[in-house]
């Protein structure tokens, strides 16, 4: 004890006693002093050991529990690790609702007769809902309780995205209006197949199926469609744009308490777990919240897989369509329940959390982001120097304790402060202020606004680009590029644990890999399939036309209707445009005959023609290569962010960074992607007169337009990447091994024993 490590005369510590603080600053001591920066050093009482014979004192803003819940065998679960699954556990769930949301687009886009533009409209309400929370709800939550303002994020991001599946409970009969007609066309029974072309109207819109009288002997659907047409009838054509406009409302709402509650997780919980480690340990930890947060898109994707193969009625109807037919409805709702539910869920853990734990051992960093003086305190009149070629490493152990008076902390009184609204604006004004913060924010956000547009309607290029199925396109987004992702952000946090490079080399990391990901994006444009040939798109298409102008003439197909049908290589958008006059086989691949644009006795397919491309297996491989490049950067890019500024100002960082980013970056992002796809569209679905969802796309425009606009976003991103790397130089990354640093402590710090 004392007789071990006698006292220096003048009532200091020896400096063997000293372990130093995670950002290398400032002695804590009984009384107010201050730091270099202004900083309060305190004596953090919660940490130190009571003498023997002394009960130890209990504060409660290091119990885990809830309200007066707090029980004795909980408390062992307030520790870094197990608030590290509860957040990674939160951070998969958050995850899993983006990607799983955009896996369905094309579902919603097909059910709803939703252009890609006005989805992505819709999906920018996210981003709005950030920017109008990001700056408030990180200036209060990031002084207050942090898991507690988390958790509530996480109750408001559950039950926003519940609400967005009531769309189908509300129109569950009348929103599969144009599907199921489609479906009567070319999956009814074989009685109502016949004579298909020479029924005049015969293909007009779909109406829904109890429209159409089955008990009919002479042409049913034929009759029906003339008699009941959905845009004969203005009620009807209403009924559809309420339909539409009523599910658009819902989405943007629901969307945009999403963007709420969602940034309440980020931006709180990675400055919690950054104050609760040591630095040497922050890249690892980093790495395995970011990691692991990559397998919420994997599994959202999986798990849009499975649903879209579930049919849209599911559990109380099935059909008898195949996931593969165009005109297939998958569950598109199922997922949004699933998620949601297991976010409520939890919840619960996430706000039983203590506002600090109880074995952090360190004070919070402030800013390396500048040349720290040589450190001069004093206690009782007695001079404590500390200088920075004197910094010493070895940890206290509680034997070792001083026997100071236990004043009450002044960091705990102002960890009970509230935050003042009059402070918000000085406390902005400080990170603006900041240079290097501000070049990483602008990085921040040009690095998400090509990535984030590129997996909007990735699952959408691949269907288009390649003919794979929604189910087949979501898998493969999912392995191929988030799942890799993943790997590439493991790799980079065990890299800087043990190799520790400085703030230079991280900053030039960051600013190649964007240069390789927009040239890896530049070398796509250029891997893709070709169109085939088509009857039916747009005339002013050099593939417009197949066929003699008189061989379905006498058919008087309607424009706009979509029920492709494939013969020798060549897809028909519709039977009616081949001339077919018989149906036949499974309700599921019916099989047109009798056609009047082709040889007699020749049988086409329901469907597209299938392409002899093989390109599927390269494009694979170059964007996995490049996505694993780019992802090694994200651990890097959070750490020169958390210490260019003050530790009391990370989580506002974090917050001003979402608020620039959704403004300027995922706002535009959805918006300008969904106008690059519709650019690319070559067919347009009728929807009474207006154009529906596109079905059949320019797989050249869409492919080089799609890669080209990320390219050149993320080059910009580069020369911004390149300022940071010039003056990266001023930031200490690992700040235990480049600054000096005293503190005390109640017992070894948990994090030497590492993760």
């Amino acid at each position: 004890n004392d007789s071990a490590h006698p006292r220096a005369n003048n009532g200091c510590r020896p400096a063997d006693d000293i372990v130093k603080t995670k950002n290398g600053n400032g002695c804590i001591f009984s009384h107010d002093h201050k730091g270099t920066n202004g900083d309060v050093l305190s004596w953090k009482q919660s940490n130190t050991t009571a003498p023997a014979g002394e009960p130890a004192s209990t504060d409660p803003d290091t119990e885990c529990g809830l309200w007066f819940f707090r029980p004795k065998w909980l408390q062992p679960l307030a520790n870094k690790k197990a608030f590290l699954a509860v957040f990674c556990l939160t951070s998969v769930l958050q995850g899993m609702y983006y990607t799983y949301f955009v896996s369905v687009l094309t579902t919603i886009e097909k059910l709803y007769q939703i252009p890609s533009k006005t989805t992505g409209i819709i999906m920018s309400a996210t981003e709005i809902g950030q920017i109008g929370g990001a700056l408030l709800l990180t200036y209060y939550g990031g002084q207050g309780h942090r898991p507690k303002w988390i958790a509530c994020g996480m109750v408001i991001f559950a039950v926003a995205s519940i609400l967005c599946a009531t769309p189908h409970f509300i129109f569950m009969d009348d929103s599969i209006v144009a599907t199921r007609a489609g479906a009567n066309v070319s999956g009814m029974s074989r009685d109502h197949r016949q004579k298909l072309c020479h029924i005049a109207d015969e293909l007009l819109p779909p109406v829904a199926r109890n429209y159409v009288d089955v008990t009919s002997d002479v042409h049913p659907v034929a009759d029906a469609l003339r008699t009941v047409s959905l845009c004969d009838s203005s009620d009807r054509s209403l009924n559809q744009n309420r339909i539409t406009h009523v599910v658009l409302s819902v989405f943007f709402i629901s969307l945009l308490f999403i963007g709420i509650g969602a940034t309440a997780v980020y931006t709180l919980g990675i400055p919690y777990i950054d104050d609760n480690v040591a630095t040497r340990e922050s890249p690892l930890y980093f790495g395995i919240t970011i990691g692991v947060r990559i397998f919420g898109p994997v599994f959202g994707f999986l798990l849009g897989s499975y649903c879209t193969s579930v049919y849209v009625n599911f559990p109380f109807e099935t059909s008898n369509l195949s996931p593969g037919n165009p005109h297939w409805i998958g569950a598109w709702w199922l997922g949004v329940f699933i998620v949601g539910a297991a976010l409520i869920v939890t919840a619960v853990p996430m706000m039983a959390f203590p506002r600090v734990l109880p074995h952090q051992r360190y004070v919070p960093r402030v800013s390396s982001y500048r040349v720290q003086p040589p450190l001069e305190l004093h206690r009782n009149g007695g001079g404590c120097t500390k200088r920075p070629s004197q910094a010493v490493q070895q940890p206290l152990i509680p034997s070792q304790t001083p026997a100071l008076p236990s004043p009450v902390s002044p960091t705990r009184k102002r960890r009970n402060e509230k935050p003042a609204l009059r402070d918000f604006p000085s406390a902005i004004r400080r990170l603006l202020k900041n240079d290097i913060l501000l070049y990483r924010t602008a990085s921040s956000v040009l690095h998400i606004l090509p990535i984030a547009g590129l997996y909007t309607f990735l699952p959408k290029y691949l269907e288009s680009q390649f003919q794979q199925t929604e189910t087949n396109a979501n898998m493969i987004v999912g392995f191929a590029g988030i799942l890799v992702m993943g790997v590439g952000i493991f790799a980079s946090g065990t890299f800087m644990r043990k190799f520790k490079p400085n703030a230079r080399f991280v900053a030039k990391w960051i600013a190649l890999s964007a240069l390789a990901y927009s040239i890896g994006m530049a070398i796509l444009m250029w891997v893709g399939c070709p169109l085939g040939d088509y009857v039916g798109l747009n005339a002013h298409n050099k593939d417009a036309t197949y066929m003699a102008a008189s061989c379905n003439s006498s058919c008087e197909c309607k424009t706009g209707l979509f029920s492709p049908v494939c013969h020798d290589r060549v897809t028909y958008l519709s039977p009616c445009l081949a001339g077919c006059a018989k149906a036949s086989g499974p309700d599921e691949q019916p099989n047109f005959s009798d056609c009047h644009c082709m040889n007699a006795n020749t049988t086409i397919t329901n469907g597209f023609c299938s392409l002899e491309c093989n390109n599927l297996i390269w494009y694979i491989i170059i964007f996995s290569s490049f996505v694993l490049i780019h992802s090694t950067s994200e651990v890097g890019s959070m750490l020169l962010t958390l210490r260019c500024v003050e530790s009391n100002d990370k989580a506002l960082a974090l917050g001003l960074i979402q608020f620039a980013i959704g403004l300027f970056g995922n706002v535009p992002c959805p918006i300008i992607y969904g106008a690059v796809v519709d650019s690319a569209c070559l067919f347009w679905e009728d929807n009474c007169g207006e154009p529906g969802a596109c079905r059949v796309y320019d797989p050249a425009k869409f492919r080089m337009v799609f890669h080209g606009v990320t390219a050149v976003i993320m080059f910009i991103a580069f020369l911004v990447d390149a300022v940071v790397w010039y003056k990266a130089s001023s930031i200490h990354i690992h700040e235990e091994e480049d600054a000096p640093a005293v503190v005390t402590s109640g017992a070894v710090p948990e994090s030497e024993s590492g993760v």
